[in-house]
């Protein structure tokens, strides 16, 4: 198997382990060296050791050179110290991957829009657009136009200017959308009923799963829950409740940043 296709290979089932919230073994190793300093019941630095990272049952698939290659990218980018705890730097890296849980939720009555034609030409710069309009919780409506409630026009306005994009772009402000009510227009956008049934789910099984499978099945839920207002949300909506649920594991959202512009090569 050639170098490419290898690599591929180990992003599908990286995605796999971690339903969808890392694509790469090198964020999963640093998410496990993490874990275990900080989130493991013996929480000491003097339990992190190499034997403990390599016997951990997230890497069963992958070899030990792959593995020892994947810590070996770590150390050199400067994400953890020769005792394998994390630095800043690594903090930060973990910190794109996680989304901030709002507790303030206030509608002003106005919808934010994002509506591009970026040529073809330009196609890797319109992906990085989009995928940050997602990261933000935009709602697409339908190619090039995208909406959400909250106002993001400052991010959007860094993203825009770091890729070059002002001519293709243009940032409105409305106080209607369509003719529908707000709850049933935002359920059509981001299905959020859907959302719901799945921190259903994730509730009702939350005493019998092992915790870092909890962390990784609620974040890659939480990250497409665009934490809309809460008159946009169904009556029997249960995303704070699993919130509270994951915060048990997770105690660590102060760390998280609420907006990183995404590097070109993601």
């Amino acid at each position: 198997m050639d170098k490419k296709n290898k690599k591929k290979e180990i992003a599908e089932i990286v995605l796999k382990i971690t339903d969808g919230l890392f694509c790469s073994l090198t964020d999963l190793a640093l998410w496990n060296l993490f874990y275990i300093a900080e989130l493991s019941p013996l929480r000491h630095p003097s339990d992190i050791g190499k034997a403990k990272f390599f016997a951990d049952k997230n890497f069963e698939k992958f070899n030990y050179l792959t593995l020892k290659q994947a810590l070996y990218k770590i150390k050199s980018k400067g994400w953890i110290k020769e005792d394998l705890c994390l630095t800043k730097k690594g903090a930060q890296r973990l910190n794109n991957f996680i989304p901030i849980y709002s507790k303030k939720r206030k509608w002003n009555k106005n919808w934010y829009l994002v509506s591009y034609d970026i040529p073809e030409i330009k196609r890797k710069y319109r992906n990085i657009l989009r995928h940050n309009l997602k990261e933000l919780g935009f709602g697409e409506v339908h190619a090039s136009l995208w909406i959400s409630p909250f106002d993001f026009s400052k991010d959007v306005e860094k993203i825009v200017d770091y890729y070059h994009l002002s001519r293709f772009v243009i940032l409105a402000v409305s106080n209607k959308i369509g003719k529908e009510e707000s709850r049933i227009f935002a359920e059509k956008i981001w299905k959020l009923k859907e959302t719901n049934k799945k921190y259903k789910f994730i509730i009702k099984k939350s005493k019998n799963i092992n915790p870092k499978n909890l962390i990784f099945e609620y974040l890659s839920i939480f990250k497409k829950d665009p934490q809309l207002p809460n008159e946009f949300l169904p009556k029997d909506w249960v995303g704070d409740k699993a919130y509270l649920i994951f915060k048990k594991y997770f105690p660590f959202e102060n760390k998280i940043n609420n907006f990183k512009i995404i590097d070109e090569k993601l």
